[in-house]
Order: C-alpha cells, then sequence, then structure tokens
C-alpha cells in the first residue's frame, strides 16, 4: 500500500504479477521501463467498515480497468469469511500474547 487518499488507496503492484493480458493493454514499452506499477483501489470498491495502513501489504486484489492514459484501477475479491475471521482471530492472539509478556516484565521488576 503506497498511500491513502480521498480517492481511495493508491497500491504498488510488481508487474511480476500482473497477467499477460493486462500487460499488453498497458502497452510493451509503458511496462519495459518499471518493475512496479501502482494502481488505484477507490473507496467505493472497498467494503464498509475494512481498514487499511499505509504500508500494508493486500493479496485479494485485481484488476478490474487499465485506463487509456495507462491508470490502473483496481478491485478486491471477495474472501471466503471463515478464513478472514480465522486470519483475525490469529492476529489478536498474537498480539495478546505480545502484551501479556510485556505485562509479566513489568510486574517482575
Amino acid at each position: 500500500m503506497k498511500n491513502i487518499s480521498r480517492f481511495g488507496v493508491f497500491i504498488t503492484i510488481a508487474t511480476s504479477e500482473i497477467s499477460e493480458d493486462d500487460l499488453l493493454s498497458l502497452g510493451h514499452l509503458y511496462v519495459e521501463k518499471q518493475d512496479r506499477l501502482t494502481g488505484l483501489l477507490r473507496w467505493s470498491e472497498i467494503p464498509s467498515g475494512e481498514k487499511f495502513y499505509k504500508n500494508e501489504t493486500l493479496h485479494n486484489l485485481k484488476i478490474k480497468l487499465i485506463r487509456e492514459d495507462k491508470k490502473i484501477e483496481l478491485s478486491l475479491i471477495s474472501e471466503d469469511f471463515l478464513e478472514k475471521f480465522e486470519h483475525k482471530i490469529a492476529t489478536t492472539l498474537e498480539t495478546l500474547k505480545v502484551l501479556q509478556i510485556k505485562n509479566q516484565k513489568v510486574r517482575d521488576l
């Protein structure tokens, strides 16, 4: 994730992760000069309640549209709710363990 703006979230994509069809629509000469491209994930494409942070990595993206001026619009691929929930629970559990260790160290002092 490169930047968060009023239009949406600007995300940097490695050209190696872009499909051949999308690379062809961008133009061979345009892509050869760059190993990374930036696309826009508009707020209207993001489900309400989702939070993003700068420098966060997203894996569930696809190219929605490539405009004539070579601007890339992105969209989110819907995730399985249980998989997403499991990831959030695992992350929360890890955070709680770290906090518990920190609290124990403070008590021992």
